[in-house]
């Protein structure tokens, strides 16, 4: 009985360069004996017709459908990887005609469930024991890159039953593999071990690049020093001016100065470079000078924010003092509050017994000034002199 393999892998920035070599088979690989270059050209990729660079195609793919002008993180997951394959015995069974139809809809199905526009790449290898299929996914959904989300462990799950079930209405005779297997764990360690061998070559490739790269710096370097050396060879040969030959009635002048042909083009050539240092001088002094100036405003801009701060701090303490004495007022007429109704309750009953006396020479009714503190009786007394003396004046005049 043979199995349907779809295994995946997370794929970020600095993994897809090691993939890319292996799958487009960039570079010869160290690490598996199982490639055989001589069948390299039955190798095909279903979606790019010609070899691609993995992490500029991502880019692209990324840049094409989000929504925001947020970077991707650098260490993101940009691609998951799904590797489609069965067992040996299951290929040898195979009609060797039906070997690329097996991709084909293997990738169809794939396409269709996680989107056309997010595959980057479809690498078919026929060169090694076993075929098998990479193919890489993007995975974006709603504008966002979520492979959390796209590829979690529910949707996993159902990949692995979904994808045989799918392989035999295509009449592939494929099982789904035992869940919770020892053997499928072990071989997707060793497929990591492999893309892991195969990434470590990679980089050996990329090291190497760079040390030329450096071999070749380090000769430009070299041969600047010889020309600038062969310069101070040629202005040491220059003599002051007193001791070099002077000629009378010259082409262009009443004096030249004859020099040989070599030391004039050193001149030159030093003037030359010269200039060009004075221009990038006067350069890096207009940076420097507009880098004090955005320094001086930065300055001004964090004083001013310093300033703000200690208002808002000082704001905050008014606040909460005035909240403070607020609630101690409250608190103070809460408590005081039935004493003074009572208090005015009293006081305006005695006035509308004062205002609704018709006989004038009686005396005022009496007063009941037991709930009262010392200050409102003293209050309350001069009030009521204040009362009697009104119409004591009152009753005068009318007698006049």
């Amino acid at each position: 009985m043979s199995y349907a393999i779809c295994r995946m892998q997370k794929m970020k920035s600095h993994d897809l360069k090691g993939m890319q070599f292996h799958n487009q088979r960039e570079r010869e690989s160290r690490t598996n004996p199982d490639i055989d270059q001589t069948k390299s050209h039955l190798n095909v990729d279903l979606v790019n017709e010609e070899k691609i660079d993995y992490n500029k195609r991502v880019k692209e793919i990324i840049e094409s459908q989000k929504i925001t002008d947020r970077k991707t993180r650098k260490d993101a997951v940009l691609v998951n990887e799904l590797m489609i394959t069965s067992d040996r015995e299951f290929f040898d069974r195979l009609p060797e005609e039906d070997h690329q139809r097996f991709f084909e809809k293997s990738y169809e199905w794939l396409a269709e469930r996680y989107g056309q526009q997010n595959v980057a790449y479809a690498v078919v290898h026929n060169d090694e024991k076993t075929p098998h299929m990479h193919m890489g996914v993007v995975p974006m959904r709603d504008g966002k890159l979520q492979g959390k989300n796209v590829f979690n462990r529910k949707e996993l799950q159902a990949l692995q039953d979904d994808f045989p079930q799918y392989l035999k209405k295509q009449q592939f005779q494929l099982e789904r593999g035992k869940k919770g297997s020892d053997v499928k764990h072990l071989r997707t360690q060793d497929f990591k071990a492999k893309t892991l061998e195969e990434q470590v070559q990679s980089l050996e490739g990329e090291l190497n690049d760079k040390q030329a790269e450096k071999q070749e710096v380090e000769t430009s370097i070299q041969d600047i020093k010889g020309r600038l050396d062969e310069l101070g060879a040629s202005l040491d040969k220059v003599k002051r001016v007193d001791d070099i030959q002077v000629k009378e009635g010259g082409l262009f002048g009443s004096q030249t100065v004859k020099l040989s042909r070599e030391d004039y083009e050193g001149i030159q050539t030093l003037a030359k470079s010269s200039e060009t240092l004075r221009h990038e001088n006067k350069a890096l002094q207009n940076e420097n000078q507009q880098l004090k100036e955005d320094k001086q405003k930065l300055q001004k801009k964090n004083d001013r924010l310093q300033e703000q701060a200690s208002l808002a701090e000082r704001y905050k303490r008014e606040r909460d003092r005035l909240a403070n004495l607020i609630q101690k007022i409250h608190n103070f007429y809460k408590k005081r509050l039935p004493e003074a109704t009572k208090t005015f309750e009293h006081v305006m009953g005695y006035c509308k017994q004062v205002l609704n006396r018709s006989t004038k020479n009686r005396d005022l009714p009496a007063f009941r000034k037991d709930n009262l503190t010392k200050h409102e009786q003293d209050g309350f007394d001069q009030g009521i002199q204040e009362v009697k003396q009104k119409r004591l004046n009152k009753n005068r005049g009318m007698e006049r």
